[in-house]
């Protein structure tokens, strides 16, 4: 019991944050999003999620916990959806999901607790690669043939814990990754992505405030326009 209790404490303190190298600074995520959908987060006294809302008000996510499971309410342009749930496994980490549609997904880990695989129900949906702490690959599934997205790192360590590559994981919102309710980021920020064999590569640059956390992602296909990704930080430790 005080393992579990242990993981969701660092769940709700440390996965919600980042800290840069020296450890004077922590750092918990108040806003992520791009210009279309932008999300902020409130959290209770204890540090654990207690609020979403996306587009001031146009949805929302009330989260009431109950040891290492969190029941949530969804409201979607002012009607009540069914209800979300969670459970944490002993590394703190989402073990279980359900959503609002009743699909249910489960969750596997390395040893670091890094995401390894989605399954939808007992069907696999996503795998993952690791290799150094950072996500070489990812899958998804297109008429039952799986397809893999391959990345490439900066030596820029990735200090304030962000997923530039958390998009389509099996259809875990990017919010819900972001957050770190499933898995720790990648140890470096992600240099170039492209799914096997497209051909098309996605090319990341950051804006960064003054002590090295992520504010801007700036994502650009083969020379295109950027499509922009946003930060907002608060500070919660200074030593």
């Amino acid at each position: 019991m005080k393992k579990v209790l242990f993981a969701i404490a660092m769940v709700a303190v440390l996965c919600m944050t980042g800290c840069n190298k020296d450890n004077k600074i922590q750092k918990r995520l108040l806003m992520c999003g791009d210009e279309w959908d932008k999300y902020t987060f409130t959290y209770a006294e204890d540090g654990k999620l207690s609020f979403v809302d996306r587009n001031s008000g146009e949805r929302t996510w009330s989260f009431k916990w109950s040891g290492n499971k969190a029941t949530v309410t969804y409201i979607k342009e002012g009607e009540t959806k069914d209800p979300l749930s969670f459970t944490l496994g002993d590394n703190g980490f989402v073990s279980s999901y359900t959503d609002t549609y009743g699909d249910e997904r489960s969750c596997t880990y390395d040893k670091d607790g890094h995401l390894l695989q989605v399954k939808k129900f007992d069907e696999v949906k996503c795998n993952c690669v690791w290799e150094k702490g950072d996500l070489v690959k990812w899958s998804r599934f297109s008429d039952g043939a799986e397809q893999y997205k391959e990345q490439t790192f900066m030596v820029d360590e990735n200090l304030a814990g962000i997923f530039p590559d958390a998009t389509d994981k099996a259809g875990i919102d990017r919010w819900m990754i972001e957050v770190g309710l499933f898995g720790k980021p990648s140890k470096h920020l992600l240099d170039q992505a492209a799914w096997e064999g497209s051909g098309q590569v996605a090319v990341q640059t950051y804006t960064k405030d003054e002590d090295g956390f992520v504010t801007k992602v700036e994502k650009v296909f083969d020379g295109g326009e950027p499509e922009i990704y946003e930060y907002q930080w608060e500070v919660i430790e200074k030593k």
